[in-house]
């Protein structure tokens, strides 16, 4: 489930890209600055997932994934200086993918 959850934002951080270098250049780097800053702690916590068991150590790391988000879009923002509409729309539709990969998980009941 979270290796889905991370291939759904990594192909809705790269549909954003390939969208916004329509608008321009700037949209769609900043896109990819967005995809950097979910997809990187994302994919450290579903490796942490299928390693651990731990409950207390899997609290731990989702506080440290929400903490590596925050640091690294605190960087992309002051460092690399971001186009607001391209970042702020990928990162929004990226934590969507949440409920979307919730969705697909779904299986449909029987009814008797």
């Amino acid at each position: 489930m979270a290796s889905r959850i991370v291939l759904v934002q990594a192909a809705i951080g790269l549909l954003c890209a390939l969208t916004f270098l329509w608008v321009d250049t700037a949209s769609s780097r900043s896109a990819l600055l967005a995809l950097a800053s979910t997809v990187v702690p994302s994919a450290y916590y579903a490796w942490v997932l299928g390693s651990s068991l731990n409950a207390t150590r899997l609290l731990l790391h989702g506080v440290l994934k929400t903490v590596l988000t925050i640091i690294l879009v605190a960087v992309s923002i002051v460092v690399f200086g971001i186009e607001p509409l391209g970042f702020f729309v990928t990162l929004a539709l990226m934590q969507l993918s949440y409920l979307a990969s919730g969705q697909m998980q779904k299986t449909p009941t029987k009814k008797a």
